[in-house]
C-alpha cells in the first residue's frame, strides 16, 4: 500500500457504489466471510437505500475505511428494533485483501466501539468469528471481545468443509 491517508468515517450515500463493489469483492477474496460470491449481491441504487436507512437509524452504523476514492474496509453495526435487544450491536467487519496487514480493521473497529460507547443505546457488541482466523480472534481480543461460545458446525468452506464460529461479546459500559 502507498502513503496514502485513511480515512474511517460513517457512510454517506455517494460511497453507495463502491461499498456495493467493495463488499461483492469481499466474498471472493476470503472464505473467512460467511456469505460467498453465489449471494445475492445489493446494486449502488440498492446500498444507497441501505446507507439511508443505517443514517436514520439509532442504534445501527456503518462505517467504512477510505483510501483516496476506494472503499478499502467496512465495519457494520446492526441491531434490532424491538425493545427488549435494541441495545445489542451485531458486527460485521472486512477489509479488503490488498489492504490486510495494515491495521485499517484496528481503526474501524476502535471508531465503532466509540460510537456504542457514546449511542447512549448500545451496550453490548457482539460478532461471530471462525475459530481458525486466529489473527481475527487476537485482534477482538485486544479490544476486550471475550469469546462466549462455540457454534459447532457455524460455517462451511467453499468444499463443504465444516468450521467451527467462535460466539464473542463486549459489554459497553
Amino acid at each position: 500500500m502507498t502513503e496514502q491517508e485513511v480515512i474511517v468515517r460513517e457512510v454517506l450515500p455517494e460511497d453507495a457504489a463502491g461499498l456495493a463493489a467493495t463488499l461483492k469483492q469481499l466474498t471472493t477474496e476470503t472464505d473467512f466471510i460467511t456469505r460467498d460470491e453465489d449471494s445475492p449481491h445489493m446494486s449502488a441504487q440498492e446500498m444507497a437505500v441501505f446507507i439511508e436507512q443505517k443514517a436514520q437509524s439509532f442504534n445501527e452504523i456503518c462505517l467504512v475505511a477510505k483510501i483516496g476514492d476506494n472503499v478499502a474496509g467496512v465495519l457494520m453495526i446492526s441491531a434490532h428494533s424491538h425493545t427488549r435487544i435494541n441495545h445489542i450491536g451485531e458486527i460485521f467487519l472486512a477489509v479488503l485483501k490488498d489492504y490486510w496487514g495494515y491495521g485499517l480493521g484496528q481503526l474501524l473497529m476502535t471508531a465503532a466501539i466509540d460510537w456504542a460507547e457514546h449511542s447512549g443505546v448500545i451496550r453490548r457488541l457482539e460478532l461471530t468469528v471462525q475459530r481458525r482466523n486466529a489473527k481475527a480472534v487476537h485482534i477482538y481480543e485486544k479490544f476486550g471481545f471475550k469469546i462466549e461460545g462455540i457454534k459447532k458446525r457455524g460455517a462451511k468452506t467453499k468444499n463443504g468443509e465444516f468450521l467451527d464460529v467462535y460466539l464473542m461479546g463486549k459489554l459497553i459500559d
